[in-house]
This record gives C-alpha cells, sequence and structure tokens, in this order.
C-alpha cells in the first residue's frame, strides 16, 4: 500500500489515503504511454477531409475533340487529374481513424501514468470536489489556496456539473468526471487535483 497526503480546500492537511501500489506505483514503459496517446489522438480525430475526384468535379461532360485525326493525344474528359481544375486522383476521402487497442494495454498504461504523476508529485487530493455555488471565482480561489499554477486537470469520480460549469471557463483547467479519465489528459496536465473519493476509486478499479 502507498499513502498520498489529503488536504482541505484552504490548503491544510487533513490526514492520508492509502492506495493501491501497483496503480500508483509501478513500472513505467515509455512506449506504452506512447501508445496510449496516439491511441487517443487517433479516436479523436473527424476524419472529414475530403477532396473531389473526376467523377465529381463539375463540368467535362463532353469529350474535347474526336478520338482520332487531330493529331493530339486522345482524351475523354477536361476534367481527368491530369488537366487544370480536373479531380484529384487519390486525395484523401472521408475515414474513421480509430483503432482497437487492448483493454489490459489501457489499463496498464492509465497505471502508468499515475504512477508519473504520483513520483513528480503533481497529485493533490482534497476531501471534496463539490460545489455549493457554480462559480468560476470559487474554483479559481480553491486552485489559488492550493497553489496550483499552470495546466490542471481536476477529476472526480461522481457527475459533478457544478463544477464542470464553474470551471470551464478558466484557462488551462479542464475538468474529468466519472471513467472520463485518460492518459492523454494525464501527461499534457501539470497537475491532477482530485478527490478522495475519487482516488479511491481509481485504486479499485485499476488495480
Amino acid at each position: 500500500m502507498l499513502t498520498i497526503p489529503v488536504r482541505d480546500r484552504e490548503n491544510n492537511p487533513t490526514g492520508e489515503v492509502e492506495v493501491k501500489a501497483s496503480v500508483f506505483d509501478r513500472n513505467v514503459k515509455r512506449t506504452l504511454l506512447h501508445e496510449a496517446v496516439v491511441h487517443y489522438q487517433a479516436s479523436q480525430r473527424q476524419g472529414t477531409h475530403k477532396t473531389k475526384t473526376r467523377a465529381e468535379v463539375s463540368g467535362g461532360g463532353r469529350k474535347p475533340w474526336r478520338q482520332k485525326g487531330t493529331g493530339r493525344a486522345r482524351v475523354g474528359s477536361t476534367r481527368n487529374p491530369i488537366w487544370r481544375k480536373g479531380g484529384i486522383a487519390f486525395g484523401p476521402q472521408p475515414r474513421d481513424y480509430s483503432y482497437r487497442l487492448g483493454s489490459k494495454k489501457q489499463r496498464h498504461a492509465l497505471q502508468m501514468a499515475l504512477t508519473v504523476k504520483q513520483r513528480d508529485q503533481q497529485i493533490v487530493v482534497v476531501d471534496t470536489l463539490q460545489v455549493e455555488v457554480a462559480k468560476t471565482k470559487e474554483v479559481a480561489k480553491m486552485l489559488a489556496d492550493l497553489g496550483l499554477e499552470g495546466k490542471t486537470l481536476i477529476y472526480d469520480s461522481s457527475s459533478n456539473e457544478g463544477l464542470a460549469r464553474a470551471a470551464r471557463n478558466l484557462p488551462g483547467v479542464s475538468v474529468s468526471q466519472d471513467f472520463g479519465l485518460n492518459v492523454y489528459d494525464l501527461l499534457l496536465h501539470d497537475w491532477l487535483l482530485i478527490s478522495r473519493e475519487g482516488i479511491e476509486r481509481l485504486s479499485e478499479v485499476l488495480q
């Protein structure tokens, strides 16, 4: 077992929380972290790029000149790919870039990302992240009191719409809830701000 200190919103120590060493203190493989990041980025691609083929370009319905007898090369349409204003022969077409990454690999990569944060002392655990009033200034004050500067990822294990609404206007601050935590966001942000309930749940689910 591994212990991580717990604070209140005013940055006063309130105790410790025990987490599984298999989740927060395991061997880190950079190649697996890279694979998980590439997998996440691929799944986020829209894949809506599109160029027109010779069948989709307007015009070119009439044969420019007769097949034989002109001395020029034979051609059937002014919209073939080698002509100006012609279609694109091998241009990009709409596609799905996502692919499957094994569930074990995803879980191990998430464990490694949490291990990196824990070893760099970039995990801040607070008693609760529930906000009574969904005000941006309340979340900004909490981050300032905790001394969190730079990009901060806030994670709560339960749905917390007030927190998400209050933090979305803060630059460099992102909120992840339920099972929305991913390797890319963990490595992108400088800090992980998490509730006591959230870190206990991660420790149980990811072991």
